[in-house]
């Protein structure tokens, strides 16, 4: 890899690197007891990137000799040279210094050593206990393992060696009858971390439960349409911060670069340091060093270490994620490491960190302070449908099981909730966040952005919290 780097530097311009990666991923799924997916893939290749007069050349290829790799420098370079000629606008490269690191995802089991028949024995049991319940008709249950290995180099001297291990499981039970179906989904708190993350005794002992809440669900009322304040668990608001506050700080998508799947973000750079996002109980971290984060690693694919900052502080607009070619767009001399390709041939490109809510401050009311002092409300726990316009500020949002609150008390079952609200009305609305005890961390595992598309996998914690006044369900032809 020096070899390569050097390439790139006999060139003579401003920054180039090489990444090679060694990829394996195995999906592994079953329905009605039925294994309907058993899936292992592996991929290895490299990526050359050259940085030219304020433009990038990029050029992959999955043969490892020298002789390709050395082809692959002249290519990037010319690649950059031809679009800085056509491009006015010259990106600028925040600063990084040098580094050698190994590191790895901390993991005792690797999830690719255990037998198959032991994972789908263990789906198949998962199907078998929500199918004990007459009215599910269908169960369906799946695990997901990855492996990234990537070695970096760059001219600016940073070699790295880091090694990322996924693992997650999640099951569905759908019941049926004159009524319609209704499904109910137990999810993971996905992590990085080996095979010790799927724990048998826990999967297990929630499958009746789940299958059983389905059947709830089937037989619940229709949820009415309302105002009413929204007591939000951990693993509902995981794809809520993941929509209306990671992607809306993402600094591409606020600068207009990035407008596919949901466009751009109405958190513009003018409003930085000024923007009301949340009440002042609301503050929100980017964390790339989180421990198990599915987002997690020592540096980026710009050879940047990670950190955690401040993107939201007392309900301000503080910061965004940025790369080293967006930070200069806001003033920042370093990039806060949000550079991250999905494979080998993919342009790394920015992606949001680890967005959480912070938990609230010592003394903060409980969960169970929190439901017993709403007198009007609805206790949202799971991720139901949703969607989001181009700019991030209209949304709707549903739940997966969800409780009506009455004087303090969770009480009737109601199906097909969903809320609407106003990025960022809705997070002002906020007035009570559970301590830290409470504070639980879930996932987003299959996050599409770009053109070829690429996939992250993030995660996003929070305490339970409520918010007031959020107008439930919608008109009905």
């Amino acid at each position: 890899m020096e070899k390569v780097v050097q390439a790139l530097r006999d060139y003579r311009i401003e920054y180039g690197d090489i990444r090679i990666g060694f990829y394996r991923d195995q999906q592994v799924s079953v329905r009605n007891k039925v294994p309907i997916d058993l899936t292992d893939s592996e991929s290895v290749g490299f990526g050359i990137r050259a940085f030219c007069d304020g433009y990038w050349g990029f050029y992959s290829n999955v043969a490892l000799d020298f002789e390709s790799m050395i082809k692959g420098v002249k290519t990037a370079v010319e690649i950059a040279r031809a679009g800085a000629q056509q491009n006015s606008q010259k990106l600028r490269l925040a600063p990084v210094e040098a580094y050698e690191a190994t590191w790895q995802v901390p993991f005792r089991i690797d999830p690719f050593q255990v037998p198959m028949e032991q994972k789908v024995g263990l789906l198949m049991q998962i199907n078998a206990e929500m199918l004990l319940v007459p009215t599910v008709k269908q169960a369906v249950s799946a695990m997901h393992f990855s492996r990234e290995h990537k070695l970096f180099c760059s001219t600016v001297g940073t070699f790295t060696d880091q090694l990322l291990m996924r693992a997650n499981c999640e099951y569905t039970a759908s019941a049926v009858n004159e009524k319609g179906f209704e499904t109910r989904t137990y999810q993971d708190m996905p992590r990085n971390m080996g095979f010790e993350h799927i724990d048998d005794k826990l999967l297990l002992s929630q499958a009746r439960m789940i299958a059983e809440q389905a059947v709830e669900k089937l037989n619940a009322p229709i949820c009415p349409e309302m105002e009413a304040d929204l007591v939000l668990l951990p693993s509902h608001t995981a794809l809520v911060i993941h929509e209306t506050i990671g992607h809306a700080t993402e600094l591409d998508r606020v600068l207009g670069w990035e407008a596919d799947f949901a466009g751009t973000s109405f958190a513009t750079v003018d409003q930085l340091g000024s923007l009301q996002y949340g009440s002042a109980l609301f503050n929100v971290v980017g964390d790339r060093t989180l421990v198990h984060g599915r987002s997690s690693v020592a540096f980026d694919d710009d050879g940047v270490p990670t950190g955690r900052w401040h993107l939201i502080r007392n309900g301000v607009l503080e910061s965004y994620a940025t790369t080293r070619d967006t930070a200069d767009f806001i003033g920042d001399e370093h990039s806060r490491a949000c550079s991250y390709a999905d494979s080998w041939n993919s342009l790394p490109i920015l992606r949001m960190p680890n967005v959480s809510i912070e938990p609230g401050a010592d003394g903060s009311p409980s969960l169970e302070d929190i439901i017993a002092s709403t007198d009007h409300g609805i206790l949202v726990e799971g991720r139901g449908s949703f969607s989001i316009d181009h700019q991030r500020i209209n949304f709707q949002f549903g739940g997966d099981y969800c409780r009506l609150i009455k004087a303090g008390v969770p009480g009737q079952v109601i199906r097909r909730m969903t809320y609407q609200s106003h990025n960022p009305e809705f997070w002002n609305s906020v007035d009570a966040i559970a301590p830290e005890a409470e504070w639980q961390a879930f996932g987003v595992v299959n996050c599409g952005k770009g053109q070829p598309t690429q996939r992250a996998q993030l995660t996003h914690g929070s305490a339970p919290l409520r918010l007031r006044n959020i107008k439930i369900g919608r008109a009905r032809v």
